[in-house]
């Protein structure tokens, strides 16, 4: 693995779930070589919706020669519009590390789904057990060892657990998806 690996992180941008005009927010993509901002790429998604998984494709794919690795905050954007970490590896060839920084509770996500969407809660869910384990590591931040939690795709455990000191800085968030959370809070 590279001193300073090339990464590109995604978080969604800033929106409203009770908003009866506006629809959509922005999916930002950040890449970074090692903890170092490079570029930045952005797509429309649909709040609630099912164009993640595509949206990412077509970001990764903007960058796919440089990038190689694929981080992203959770595997849900914009309310409820989950992607396909399956999907997505296999369309782009880039291991993908979806991250979240607590424990998740598949009970209360079904119950949250079937409550929303009563008619096809079933494809959206089946999203979240295709990702897989929730697996934990030990990241060493600014205020000492803490928990976080990822599903993967493309890349052993040793792998992740070797690149992501490299790619956070004093967060357990790597920086790619640190400054993509940043630069939506803009939006």
């Amino acid at each position: 693995m590279k001193e300073h690996p090339i990464t590109i992180g995604f978080d969604d941008a800033t929106f409203s779930l009770k908003s009866t005009s506006k629809k959509t927010t922005q999916l930002i993509g950040v890449v970074c070589q090692g903890v170092r901002m490079v570029n930045v790429v952005r797509k429309t998604i649909t709040i609630d919706g099912d164009d993640a998984t595509d949206a990412l494709i077509t970001l990764i794919d903007l960058n796919k020669k440089h990038v190689q690795y694929v981080l992203t905050d959770t595997i849900t954007f914009a309310g409820f519009n989950i992607y396909d970490i399956n999907e997505v590896y296999e369309n782009t060839g880039k291991p993908i590390i979806a991250i979240t920084e607590r424990e998740i509770n598949l009970d209360s996500v079904k119950k949250a789904l079937v409550k929303k969407f009563p008619n096809t809660y079933k494809k959206k869910f089946q999203k979240i057990i295709n990702a897989g384990n929730l697996f934990q590591t030990e990241i060493n931040t600014a205020g000492g060892f803490t928990s976080i939690y990822f599903h993967y795709k493309g890349i052993e455990i040793k792998k992740i657990e070797a690149l992501l000191p490299k790619i956070c800085i004093d967060s357990k968030l790597p920086e790619c998806v640190r400054l993509a959370h940043i630069i939506g809070t803009l939006f």
